[in-house]
C-alpha cells in the first residue's frame, strides 16, 4: 500500500480522533481507513493508536510518528509548490540556440527587447550551425532553438514565427560558362548548390525543381553555399537578406528574378509536452508577435 497515502490517513485519524470523521474528510470508506492504519502498524511493528468505544488517541509511538508524517508530507508539499512556482515564474534564464546566419535577421534585437520588457528574465542566445539531429539543442542544455527547417519524424514541437525570402544566385563566371537559366526547368541542367537537408526548391507559382543527388557542393551553412557560388560552382539558393551587398557589387547575379521562390518558414522549436515554464512560453509568444510586426527584419 502507498506509504504516503497511509501517512495522510493516519494524520487525519489523529486530527479527528475518530475513524469515521477521518473517512468522511478523505472521501473514503471507514473500512479503508482501518486498513491503512493496520498496514502502518504492521509495517512499523508498533501500535500507533489506542482505540476505545468513544475515541481514538495516539500512543507515544503514534505521537512521534505523527510528527514524522507531518514533516515528510510537509516537505513534499513545499517541494511541489516550489516546482509549480518554477513552472509559472517570470524570472530566470532562457537559453536559445540559433543558426549563425539568422543572427542577421533581427533575432538579437527581438530578444534584447524581450529582456527590456521582462527585466527579471535573462536570455542566453548562442549562435552555431544547426545539427541534423533536432533534439541536439535539448541535449546541449538549451530551452529553445530557432529552426529554419521543417522537422520530420520528430517529437520536438515547433511554432512558426515568420518567413524568410530566398533568391537564386550565381557568379558572372558561371553564367558566362553555362548561360543564365531562362525558366525554372532550365535549372535541371545546372549545378544547384543546396543545403544538405534540401531535396527540392519550391517556387511561388507552384513549380518545384527536384535537386540532383549528390550535389557537387552541399553544406548546412548558407555562408559556405555563398562562397561556393562565388567560386563559380553553380546556382545557389540563399536568404535574400544576406545577399543585397553581394548582388549590388556584382559579385553574384540574381537568377530567375521573374520566378520568385516560395518563402521559407522560420520556426522556434521547444520540448514536447505543454508543461513548459511560463518564462519560456512568454519568449515564444513574444518572438512570434515581434516578427509578425517586423516582417522586413527577416528579409
Amino acid at each position: 500500500m502507498d506509504r504516503l497515502t497511509t501517512m495522510a490517513t493516519f494524520l487525519k485519524v489523529v486530527k479527528f480522533a475518530n475513524f469515521t470523521n477521518a473517512a468522511e474528510e478523505l472521501s473514503i470508506s471507514r473500512t479503508l481507513v482501518s486498513r491503512h492504519i493496520a498496514d502502518l502498524e504492521a509495517h512499523l511493528g508498533l501500535k500507533l493508536l489506542n482505540r476505545t468505544t468513544r475515541s481514538v488517541t495516539p500512543t507515544e509511538a503514534g505521537l512521534r510518528y505523527s510528527e514524522l508524517c507531518q514533516k515528510i508530507l510537509g516537505d513534499i508539499r513545499s517541494g511541489e509548490e516550489a516546482l509549480a512556482a518554477i513552472r509559472n515564474e517570470v524570472e530566470g534564464e532562457v537559453s536559445i540556440l540559433c543558426p549563425i546566419w539568422i543572427g542577421s535577421f533581427g533575432i538579437s534585437r527581438a530578444t534584447a527587447e524581450f529582456c527590456k520588457h521582462h527585466p527579471r528574465i535573462t536570455v542566453k542566445l548562442q549562435f552555431e550551425e544547426p545539427s541534423a539531429n533536432p533534439h541536439d539543442f535539448l541535449n546541449q542544455g538549451h530551452d529553445l532553438a530557432i529552426q529554419p527547417n521543417t522537422l520530420r519524424d520528430s517529437s520536438i514541437v515547433v511554432k512558426k514565427i515568420g518567413k524568410i525570402d530566398h533568391v537564386l544566385v550565381a557568379s558572372p563566371d558561371y553564367i558566362a560558362d553555362h548561360g543564365a537559366p531562362q525558366t525554372i526547368k532550365d535549372l535541371a541542367d545546372r549545378e544547384c548548390l543546396a543545403k544538405m537537408s534540401d531535396t527540392a526548391w519550391a517556387f511561388e507559382n507552384g513549380e518545384r525543381i527536384v535537386l540532383k543527388a549528390p550535389s557537387k557542393f552541399a553544406s548546412n551553412s548558407v555562408f559556405a553555399l555563398r562562397d561556393a557560388a562565388l567560386e563559380g560552382l553553380g546556382v545557389a539558393m540563399l536568404p535574400k537578406g544576406i545577399m543585397f551587398d553581394t548582388i549590388a557589387k556584382g559579385m553574384l547575379a540574381h537568377i530567375l528574378p521573374d520566378f520568385p521562390l516560395a518563402p521559407r518558414p522560420l520556426y522556434i522549436a521547444f520540448p514536447p509536452g505543454g508543461d513548459i515554464p511560463r518564462k519560456t512560453r512568454l519568449l515564444i509568444s513574444y518572438l512570434a508577435t515581434w516578427f509578425k510586426e517586423h516582417p522586413s527584419d527577416l528579409n
